[in-house]
């Protein structure tokens, strides 16, 4: 994902983000403005999208294909924490606290991402602020999911 295939003619991009949940958020005026700020990218399985400690700050929607999420120990092989397929949103972290990335992301299939820069983000709040909001709430309930997940997760590896 650091680096971006490029720009996809604009109404075939909104056309393919209307079919994702993220779509479904939004109006179609939305997503056609929505659409100027994304750029396709795609992988080929068992390419890495993501390395964990670069430096970065961009996320990413899947668009199609499956992802594993896997995180590096030191001193022992990289541990899988989880799978992601359309409609997941990638890098978010990073995007947010401009640190490094916290996980490794690989391609265990094809596959093909709608890529948002904080750099076309803050575009984006410039321009349209009402749209970026809509977008910062979608990112938040995405993160709000994964965090009662891995809540539930550790309350049950404490029982």
């Amino acid at each position: 994902m650091e680096q971006p295939s490029g720009q996809a003619p604009r109404a075939a991009l909104a056309a393919r983000l209307a079919t994702l949940k993220l779509g479904e958020a939004f109006e179609q005026d939305e997503i056609d403005t929505l659409a100027g700020y994304l750029l396709e990218s795609a992988f080929p399985a068992g390419t890495v999208v993501i390395q964990e400690g670069r430096k970065a700050n961009s996320l990413a929607f899947i668009e199609d294909g499956v992802v594993t999420i896997q995180k590096e120990d030191t001193g022992a092989p990289e541990r899988h924490i989880i799978e992601l397929s359309r409609d997941a949103v990638i890098g978010e972290i990073a995007f947010f606290d401009n640190a490094p990335r916290s996980a490794t992301v690989v391609a265990r299939t094809d596959v093909r991402l709608l890529v948002l820069t904080r750099e076309d983000f803050d575009a984006m709040v410039e321009a349209s602020p009402r749209l970026a909001i809509k977008i910062l709430f979608c990112i938040g309930q995405v993160l709000s999911r994964r965090l009662r997940q891995v809540s539930g997760r550790f309350v049950g590896l404490l029982a």
